[in-house]
């Protein structure tokens, strides 16, 4: 992204603070306003939404470290939406921080955003505002068609899209509804292999299930995750200051090397987005 491109979406930041933009109505018109009056933002949109339709993910160079900048953005791949995006539940934008009170941070397994939502969001933003002075903290991606094709067992792969393994869902305080609800990890289809997975929220889904996965079942997720672990499948991207990072949540995993004490500090800007074409 150019630097006076860079400086004219920040700007915009005064007209459209994140406290305007809560809504889809709001953020549409504001991303229209960027292209109207920033020509160059036209076409490099347009250019990224076909990036990230064709290759799944696409990095945004030089790009203002600015939270309204950043939803505006976003909003062009769909609707920015605070569901799921930290503790904070009408935050579009979650800074995620490694902070003194966590200076070393394991290693962040492959996983998808948003499991938990009948529809998980779309695509997910990611805006490095400080990047780990150490080189560690890198973002990791690896596409569930690549980790489809791994799986020899085709009747394993065909066990993974059934609707079968249960996800963990928060209770809400007096709410009467289920506890878990059951999803397919792939789903391989004329569009492509889409994928839901969280080494956490299925673990958590079986306990509150109550009960356990056939054979058939359990042997197929370890084939999958045995897949997930072959490093030739996976890339990495070392993001710099200024590097905004957009992904589709639907077809690719992504997950974070190890954060050592050298890391704090390191901070991210994150955004989820609903595809304005899907249901949620």
């Amino acid at each position: 992204m150019k630097d006076s491109t860079a400086a004219a979406l920040a700007d915009l930041g005064s007209t459209w603070p994140v406290e305007k933009l809560q809504n889809e109505r709001t953020q549409q018109a504001a991303l229209r306003r960027a292209r109207e009056a920033i020509p160059e933002l036209h076409q490099l949109l347009d250019e990224a939404v076909t990036a990230v339709h064709a290759s799944l993910a696409v990095v945004f160079e030089g790009f203002p470290l600015d939270a309204s900048a950043l939803v505006v953005t976003a909003a062009a791949f769909g609707e920015v939406d605070p569901s799921y995006n930290g503790p904070n539940p009408d935050s579009l934008v979650h800074d995620v921080v490694d902070s003194e009170a966590r200076p070393y941070r394991d290693p962040d397994p492959f996983h998808t955003d948003s499991p938990l939502l009948p529809r998980p969001h779309a695509y997910l933003g990611l805006l490095c505002v400080r990047p780990s002075p150490a080189g560690d903290g890198q973002t990791v991606l690896v596409s569930a068609a690549d980790v489809a094709a791994e799986i020899a067992d085709r009747s394993h792969l065909r066990a993974l899209q059934d609707p079968c393994y249960p996800f963990a869902v928060p209770r809400e305080s007096g709410s009467d509804g289920p506890s878990v609800t059951t999803h397919p990890i792939l789903t391989v289809s004329g569009e492509g292999t889409a994928v839901r997975y969280c080494p956490v929220r299925v673990p958590a889904g079986l306990e509150q299930a109550g009960h356990s996965l056939d054979d058939e079942h359990v042997s197929a997720l370890r084939a999958f995750e045995r897949a997930l672990e072959a490093q030739h499948l996976s890339a990495v991207f070392p993001l710099r200051a200024g590097e905004l990072l957009v992904l589709d949540n639907r077809r690719l995993l992504h997950g974070r090397t190890d954060v050592g004490p050298e890391g704090v500090g390191r901070h991210l800007m994150r955004v989820k987005v609903h595809d304005l074409g899907g249901q949620r």
